[in-house]
């Protein structure tokens, strides 16, 4: 069984490769920088140039009888509709006709918990099975997942092709660079507040066990046709979550706190300033649902139905992201003192 992956250069999806490429004889990744080869050949993977926006490479990657896993989208919460539209919805769409034209074995879409509307998961337990995929107008993450959704289900049904979607809750772990430049941007500005108490859940998985479920559905004869939750077991708060990331950071921990509907609020201003061009909102309403929410995801239907398990506890994950981040500005600075160095010996 060979394997094509879109978005294996980012943070879950290079984890989903690197389980992959020992259980399959061939693991192809769409790559759109030329120095993502480099990092996908030593995974003896084997990188594919191009992006979504070309129907070309999304023929190039695909290959009859493959397991296709779909990563890639617009990750940002920020942004216009018509980059989500196009990255996540269109970009699916020419995927979905590679890879129905080909005869795939399985098509799996990795799509998110944002699907979710904030009423429908605040204090009850959410999943595929029991809550509908209805986000709200202005979460435009969600939106783009949810239609992105559709058509896997419309098109791979269509053409009598097995399907499994998963959807993910707040992925943490070593590796997740968009929630390092996202947290220490609001930090350095001291935007980054506690909305409400931060006593609500905030649902959360660490990288490891989240590639596993999305390997395992991929693979497993018993997930066509299914819509399977990825979250851990664990109760952790938005006060738990923010603190421990400013501490894997090095970063003070923020101590202000917001009601949550001055919050929304702000970000509605937000939102509505972000659509004049060139400026980009440092949070938006669906970020602030995503934070002030009181989640909690049921994962039975993962864990019974496939016998995926959740090990990883908060705080150690946390402590590995924090060792991972360490590691990567000692380089840096080491990077900068030997290029320094260079200069002084250069010029002497």
């Amino acid at each position: 069984m060979q394997a094509a992956v879109t978005g294996g250069t980012g943070f879950l999806g290079e984890a989903i490769v690197r389980l992959l490429v020992p259980q399959t004889e061939c693991v192809r990744v769409l790559v759109r920088r030329p120095d993502d080869d480099a990092r996908m050949e030593a995974l003896h993977a084997r990188p594919v140039r191009g992006d979504l926006a070309s129907p070309e490479a999304c023929a190039a990657l695909i290959r009859s009888g493959d397991v296709v896993f779909h990563c890639a989208a617009r990750v940002e919460m920020t942004g216009r509709w018509e980059d989500f539209r196009q990255t996540t919805v269109e970009g699916t769409r020419r995927l979905l006709h590679a890879a129905l034209s080909r005869g795939v074995q399985r098509f799996v879409y990795v799509s998110s918990a944002a699907v979710y509307s904030k009423e429908g998961a605040t204090g009850v337990p959410v999943s595929a099975d029991k809550a509908r995929a209805t986000p709200a107008r202005y979460n435009l993450y969600g939106r783009a997942k949810a239609l992105a959704e559709a058509l896997v289900r419309t098109e791979c049904e269509r053409a009598g092709c097995s399907w499994v979607i998963l959807r993910p809750v707040f992925i943490y772990g070593p590796g997740n660079r968009v929630l390092v430049r996202n947290f220490s941007r609001l930090l350095a500005r001291n935007r980054l507040f506690v909305i409400g108490s931060g006593d609500n859940r905030i649902a959360t998985a660490y990288i490891d066990e989240s590639a596993e479920a999305v390997v395992l559905a991929g693979l497993h004869p018993r997930a066509h046709g299914r819509v399977y939750d990825v979250a851990s077991d664990e109760a952790v708060t938005q006060v738990d979550f923010v603190n421990a990331t400013a501490d894997a950071l090095g970063m003070p921990r923020p101590t202000r706190h917001i009601p949550a509907r001055l919050a929304f609020i702000a970000a509605w201003a937000a939102d509505m300033a972000a659509r004049v061009p060139g400026l980009e909102p440092p949070f938006t309403r669906a970020m602030i649902d995503l934070m002030s929410t009181d989640q909690v995801v049921d994962t039975g239907s993962l864990r019974e139905e496939l016998g995926w398990t959740h090990r990883t506890r908060f705080a150690e994950g946390m402590r590995r992201m924090r060792d991972w981040y360490r590691a990567i500005q000692d380089k840096e600075n080491s990077g900068v003192s030997a290029a320094s160095r260079d200069r002084v010996l250069q010029s002497a």
